[in-house]
């Protein structure tokens, strides 16, 4: 997460109480900008924007270490809610002991707050009861007030004084409500102990008022209820009831939830009764579950699975992996719409060696189809590993056009010999101590079509740019592109089964043949997959200006995943948009 941006300066000195922690800043903010700015306040030891691991963007905040701690008391001082590129930045002491920030002491919550209050008005507000820490106002995306925020004292009586004191104030002409901050789990827990109002839907929707609220009294005392409708008047099938009691709120939602009583719920329909949670509740409770998912990935072994037939269910993944030890989960998933399988999911084992041996399912025949079995990879994660082998240039795998094998059979020496009696070789100048023919060969690669890289071992850039164009400066080119040597091949040299002309597949796109593909080596087997996933790309408008470089990273990719893709339109096009991501952000970068 952590780049530092380092300024040779003496680091004898103490930074302990010198370190300054500035957020809110802007995507774009680098440590370079921050040090233009500080370095004005005094000698800068260090600047570290904190950057997300897999796609290297700012999280919006820095820390900036001074030499000298005045100058940082300084800088607090003085530039706190300043704007850097637009947007008023926020400086607060770097407190390394995160239990200060999160037992919540000293901390205060406004609510009510105007618009026209921003960061520095609530700092000014709140600043004469004491030392201010942090001083925040919750602002959306547009950087408009959402009418609330938070102020952390240093001292705990500070906090108690300021709640004490401005409560029910009128702050720029609107009275403001302040408390002391509570974390939202504790909130929530307190609201799971003492709900009254609860929600029903399925319910149905013939039902009057009466009937639904004769219903909901069979369970105790109701304070209201609330029954849905649209503008028409009908009913929406689902409502609000609020009970005098906690226990019979309780009790409602335990005896009724997923139920299906008779004359009231509606046909084919369950139940659903629950404890109302407003929309900012119910986003938590989403976020929190998407971390626990998230540290259940982390946990748990997960594998991929692909090339599922469209009869395989989650209950059949899960007892064909159960042999090799114990399933946490299994998942077929399903599109949405058509409510079939997309032909992929994914199994979770309780250890990581059981899912090692998984392993040995990649292959497996499973209802007539070859699985394919791999480490669960997320989404982030995959990009990041696309743009490091991208950056490092492990992608270029060689693939070549049929154009191509004139070239490879040109630098063996029966070509070189077929072409020495031929003529036409005069007006070509050496490139880089190319001599005769023996050349040809990586020279050919160059050649190839429609700027289809091939070079193995040059850099994938230098290898993706290498086309047509990349031939200029070559002398006798158009010497070379008048011959057409009779390619008469010895059995030793001839190839499994001929190629169709590029025109040609460029029209029909034909499907490969799984098992023609075993026949051949692996070079050949990449050559062939290669030209149809290039033909592919390139009819992708949004993809054709880099159908050669996107063919050339997806080439990395194991032969069945590649003929799962020539095989899914739908597939092909999630990668090829994941690999547009990489180069882009590779570019921008």
């Amino acid at each position: 997460l952590q780049f530092l941006y380092f300024i040779g300066i003496n680091h004898n000195m103490s930074s302990q109480n010198s370190s300054l922690y500035v957020g809110d800043l802007s995507e774009d903010v680098t440590e370079a900008n921050l040090f233009d700015i500080f370095r004005e306040i005094g000698p800068v030891l260090s600047i570290r924007v904190c950057r997300d691991a897999n796609n290297r963007k700012s999280l919006g905040y820095a820390y900036v270490n001074f030499q000298n701690p005045l100058d940082a008391e300084r800088a607090l001082e003085t530039m706190n809610f300043t704007k850097i590129k637009d947007k008023s930045c926020r400086i607060m002491w770097c407190k390394r002991d995160p239990s200060l920030r999160k037992n919540g002491a000293g901390n205060i919550f406004i609510k009510n707050l105007a618009e026209t209050i921003d960061n520095k008005a609530l700092h000014d507000t709140f600043a004469a009861f004491g030392p201010i820490l942090s001083c925040k106002v919750v602002c959306d995306d547009k950087g408009q007030s959402l009418g609330y925020g938070y102020v952390h004292f240093e001292k705990e009586e500070s906090a108690t004084e300021a709640a004490d004191k401005v409560d029910q104030m009128l702050l720029n002409g609107k009275q403001v409500f302040v408390g002391k901050f509570e974390r939202k789990d504790t909130k929530l827990k307190e609201l799971e102990k003492n709900f009254t109002n609860c929600y029903v839907k399925h319910f149905d929707k013939d039902l009057t008022d009466e009937k639904v609220t004769e219903y909901f009294e069979k369970f105790g005392e109701v304070d209201s209820v609330k029954v849905s409708r649209d503008d028409e008047g009908a009913s929406r099938g689902y409502a609000y009831v609020n009970f005098k009691d906690h226990e019979d709120a309780e009790k409602f939602v335990e005896a009724t939830n997923e139920t299906e009583p008779e004359g009231f719920v509606a046909e084919g329909m369950k139940l659903s009764c629950a404890r109302h949670q407003r929309k900012a509740e119910r986003e938590h409770v989403k976020r929190q579950s998407a971390k626990e998912k998230q540290a259940q990935f982390m946990k748990y072994a997960n594998l991929y699975v692909k090339n599922l037939d469209d009869s395989v269910t989650s209950d059949t993944l899960k007892e064909i992996f159960a042999e090799y030890g114990d399933v946490m989960s299994a998942k077929v998933m399903i599109d949405s719409e058509t409510q079939t399988s997309k032909g992929f999911g994914f199994v979770s084992f309780k250890d990581h060696e059981a899912s090692q041996k998984a392993m040995a399912m990649n292959g497996r025949i499973l209802s007539g189809k070859p699985l394919y079995v791999s480490n669960a990879q997320r989404k982030d994660a995959r990009q990041a590993q696309l743009m490091e082998m991208y950056r490092n240039g492990t992608q270029g795998r060689q693939f070549m056009n049929p154009n191509a094998d004139m070239a490879r059979n040109m630098g063996s020496g029966s070509g070189m010999n077929r072409m020495q009696g031929m003529g036409g070789m005069g007006g070509m100048n050496p490139m880089g101590g190319m001599q005769g023919m023996g050349g040809m060969q990586g020279m050919g690669m160059g050649m190839q079509g429609m700027g289809m890289g091939g070079m193995q071992g040059m850099n994938p850039m230098n290898r993706m740019q290498m086309g047509m164009g990349g031939m200029q400066g070559m002398g006798g080119m158009q010497g070379m592109q008048r011959m057409k040597p009779p390619m008469q091949q010895t059995p030793q040299q001839a190839r499994p089964s001929p190629m169709p002309a590029p025109a040609a597949r460029q029209a029909a796109e034909p499907s490969v043949d799984p098992a023609r593909l075993a026949e051949m080596s692996e070079s050949q087997q990449k050559n062939v997959l290669g030209e149809n996933l290039f033909t592919r790309i390139n009819s992708i408008p949004r993809a054709s200006s880099s159908a050669a470089k996107i063919t050339g990273m997806l080439l990395e990719m194991d032969n069945s995943e590649i003929l799962n893709l020539l095989d899914s339109p739908e597939l092909l096009r999630v990668k090829v948009d994941e690999a547009l991501t990489v180069l882009g952000e590779h570019t921008r970068q």
